[in-house]
C-alpha cells in the first residue's frame, strides 16, 4: 500500500498487469489504473483520483471510476449494487474502511477491501486474488447488513472494470446443439451491450459465459491489447458493456439480476460468484494461454495429471452401426491407447429402431 496524503493506494499486481485502486478525499474507492504493469512507484503516486475525462458535468461534480458504486448516487450509469433499504430508500454510497493483503504463497496474493455505508449499516467486502505467473486476477464481492429487518437486493455485481480507449471490439460466443461456440465480433458503440442467459443451470446453451474485448483495434490472434474474462457460475449470468458519453467503457460481470430479487436477512452474507480475467498485449493467444495455465494450476482437479481418453462412436457412426462396426472401433481404439469407449445414441429400440432423431426414443 502507498500513502498519498490521507489517501490510500491499493496495488493489485501480476507479473505483467497492474490494477490500481485509490481512495479519494470523499472517502470512496476508485479505479485509477488497469493495464500493463507500471515500472516506477512514482507513476503509481501520480495517478489521479478521478478520471481525466469525466462526464460533461464533471466540473460541477468530480466523478471517477468507482470500484463498487451503489445506486442513487451522482453516477447515472449502471451500478454494481442496488439495494432497497427498509425505509424504501434506494441510495447506497459505499466508503473505504480498511484493507488487508494476504500472501497465499509465492505466486498468489489476496487483497481484501472493506467498504461501508455511513447512513445505513451496510457493508461490502471485495476480494481480489492475483496470480503472478499466470497473469490472472480473480475477484468477487460479499454483501451484508446489520439492520433489524431484511432488505431486498436485486443487483449484486461480482466485478466492475473501467477502460479508456479510442475504440472497443467485442468477441462473444453463442450456439446450440451441434453448433456450439459460434464466434461473432462487433465494435462497441455508445450505450449498452449485454451478454446474458435466463436458462437457469444450463447457462451455456445459447450464450457462453466468457468474452474477449480488444482495445483500439479489432481482436487479433497474436497482437493487440485484449481483455479475456469469464465467470465461475453455472446459472443465469450477465455481462454488461456500457460506453458512456465520453467514450469510456465499463464492464459489469455477475449474476443476472433478471427475476433475481434476493431478501438478505440481518447478519447473513450474500456472496457473488468469482469473475476471472486476464490482460494480454499480444492478442488472444496469450490471453487464452494465461487462462489455460491458471485453470490447470488452480481450478481443475489434478490439472497437471494424466487424463483418461475416451472414444465416442457418434462422430464415426451416428445411428448406423451394428455389433461388428462397434467391435472394430473398440479394437482400433485399444491399439491407439484409448482408455474408455462410449456407446452413444441409437443402441436401443429393437421393435422400433432408433434410426433418426424422430424414431425410437421413449419406446
Amino acid at each position: 500500500m502507498i500513502m498519498k496524503g490521507e489517501e490510500r493506494v491499493i496495488r493489485i499486481a501480476t507479473q505483467s498487469t497492474d490494477l490500481i485502486l485509490q481512495t479519494a478525499p470523499n472517502g470512496r474507492l476508485y479505479q485509477s489504473y488497469l493495464g500493463e504493469r507500471l515500472l516506477n512507484e512514482a507513476d503509481i503516486r501520480n495517478l489521479p483520483y478521478f478520471i481525466a475525462r469525466p462526464a460533461s458535468d464533471g466540473a460541477v461534480t468530480p466523478r471517477g471510476w468507482e470500484v463498487y458504486p451503489g445506486s442513487g448516487g451522482e453516477d447515472y450509469f449502471e451500478s454494481a449494487l442496488t439495494m432497497q433499504h427498509t425505509d424504501g430508500n434506494m441510495t447506497t454510497i459505499l466508503k473505504y474502511v480498511s484493507h488487508t493483503v494476504n500472501r497465499i504463497d509465492t505466486n498468489v496474493t489476496e487483497t481484501v477491501i472493506r467498504l461501508k455505508n455511513e447512513v445505513y449499516p451496510v457493508e461490502v467486502t471485495l476480494y481480489y486474488m492475483a496470480y503472478q505467473e499466470e497473469d490472472v486476477i480473480k475477484t468477487r464481492s460479499e454483501i451484508r447488513h446489520q439492520k433489524k429487518k431484511p432488505v431486498n437486493i436485486n443487483r449484486y455485481a461480482s466485478s466492475m472494470l473501467y477502460f479508456e480507449s479510442p475504440a472497443y471490439y467485442l468477441n462473444e460466443f453463442s450456439g446450440d446443439w451441434a453448433k456450439e461456440a459460434q464466434l461473432s465480433s462487433q465494435k462497441l458503440e455508445f450505450g449498452k451491450k449485454i451478454i446474458d442467459t435466463k436458462l437457469g443451470s444450463r447457462a451455456a446453451m445459447h450464450a457462453y459465459p466468457f468474452f474477449q474485448v480488444g482495445f483500439g483495434e479489432e481482436i487479433k490472434e497474436n497482437q493487440g491489447n485484449v481483455l479475456a474474462g469469464t465467470i465461475a457460475w453455472t446459472g443465469n449470468f450477465r455481462f454488461t458493456f456500457e460506453i458512456d458519453n465520453v467514450a469510456n467503457l465499463r464492464i459489469i460481470s455477475g449474476i443476472n439480476p433478471y427475476a433475481s430479487n434476493y431478501e438478505l436477512k440481518p447478519g447473513a452474507v450474500f456472496e457473488t460468484p468469482e469473475f476471472i480475467f486476464t490482460l494480454s498485449n499480444k492478442g488472444v493467444r496469450k490471453a487464452s494461454r494465461n487462462l489455460h495455465n491458471w485453470a490447470r494450476n488452480y481450478q481443475l482437479k489434478d490439472g497437471k495429471g494424466d487424463r483418461l481418453t475416451l472414444l465416442n462412436n457418434w462422430e464415426s457412426t451416428a445411428f448406423d452401426f451394428d455389433e461388428k462396426i462397434l467391435s472394430d472401433l473398440m479394437l482400433e481404439a485399444k491399439e491407439l491407447g484409448v482408455d474408455m469407449f462410449l456407446l452413444d445414441d441409437g443402441w436401443f429400440g429393437n421393435k422400433y429402431p432408433r434410426i433418426n432423431d424422430y424414431a425410437g426414443l421413449g419406446d
